[in-house]
């Protein structure tokens, strides 16, 4: 057709006039290009989400918990996960809005019971454990000089107790004297299981 010649033809349908349309253009860009703010990083640290390397907030689990973080309470809706269309942003909107509905409405949380805690007594305030916390549960006490847990924040990952180089901080539930019973049971029940392995060939 006439003003076709070298150019690219795209073809839509007009839906307010319903005809076909054909249009000759130069370039076409399928879409335009979408940058994360430049400060996400930042936002990631200070309410403990993840942030992937190029600087997009990532989900709890994309198909499981698509709208949830690492960090209770947080939410992440629409383009700040990465570009998305309006129809997306506002169905993740909305979910997120009504998970933070359900938990306003329980009027209390429960918190995980196997939290870290603190020895103030062999505490040394060396600081060691604040960077390794992956959920900032961890703050520093400047009065005494010593690290203190938020049992709120914390998650019972155990990260902090393998990094506290003074042994002052233990994981409820799982202490090291608790840990040691657990495996001398182990022995000895595969001890059992042995002893009644070798009993039945014998019979």
């Amino acid at each position: 057709m006439q003003g076709e010649e070298g150019k690219l033809i795209i073809q839509v349908e007009d839906t307010l006039i319903g005809a076909q349309r054909r249009i000759p253009v130069d370039m076409v860009i399928l879409s335009s290009g979408l940058e994360p703010r430049h400060d996400s990083k930042e936002v990631s640290i200070k309410f403990g989400i993840s942030c992937s390397a190029d600087r997009w907030f990532i989900e709890k689990h994309p198909k499981l918990d698509p709208v949830a973080t690492m960090t209770d309470g947080v939410f992440v809706a629409g383009a700040c996960q990465g570009p998305k269309d309006i129809p997306a942003s506002v169905a993740q909107g909305s979910a997120a809005a009504a998970r933070v509905l359900s938990i306003i409405g329980q009027g209390e949380i429960e918190i995980e019971a196997a939290t870290a805690i603190v020895d103030e007594e062999t505490c040394v305030g060396c600081k060691q454990c604040i960077p390794s916390c992956p959920y900032t549960a961890i703050e520093f006490l400047a009065d005494i000089e010593k690290a203190h847990v938020v049992e709120a924040l914390c998650k019972g990952c155990g990260t902090c107790v393998g990094t506290c180089l003074s042994k002052s901080i233990k994981l409820r539930h799982f202490t090291d004297e608790q840990l040691v019973a657990e495996m001398i049971g182990a022995m000895q029940t595969m001890k059992l299981f042995e002893m009644a392995e070798v009993e039945a060939v014998d019979v």
